[in-house]
């Protein structure tokens, strides 16, 4: 099991982050200046040059990180008080909420990896949209598969 929100799984070459000092996230930016296509991945053994944003994965972290993460949607009151124009500068906002939970809510990153399959998709068919999203939810799709 990994250890929640110390260890990630690389989405280059898929083995385990060992800790948010050795990992990073990459993402690539469009002509209209939207964010996409956002990878964790290991520092500089995964790295790819092709992504042209990258920032090392600990800043994504805790409150610090939270208060990054948003700044991607939203410049905030502060900033719209100062007449700065408010825009999301996310292309797919579902892709970066799983960025999002991938760095701030436990056993997600490892959970994540099961939400395609049936027999989770049938257990979830009545659920509403935060309850998969929940720590005792995650964990328990995390013991079905070593069980």
């Amino acid at each position: 099991m990994l250890k929640p929100l110390k260890e990630w799984l690389c989405d280059n070459c898929g083995k385990v982050i060992k800790s948010p000092e050795d990992g990073y996230v990459i993402w690539r930016t469009n002509d209209e200046h939207q964010e996409y296509d956002f990878r964790i991945i290991h520092q500089d053994i995964c790295d790819n040059k092709s992504y042209p944003s990258s920032m090392a994965l600990d800043e994504f972290l805790g409150p610090k990180g939270l208060v990054y993460l948003t700044s991607f949607l939203s410049i905030g009151k502060v900033m719209n008080n100062l007449g700065r124009n408010s825009r999301s500068r996310i292309k797919n906002l579902d892709e970066f909420v799983d960025l999002l939970r991938r760095v701030q809510v436990p056993y997600y990153e490892e959970a994540r990896k099961k939400f395609s399959e049936e027999h989770i998709l049938e257990d979830m068919s009545d659920a509403n949209e935060v309850s998969p999203y929940q720590e005792n939810t995650l964990k328990r799709i995390i013991k079905e598969s070593y069980d």
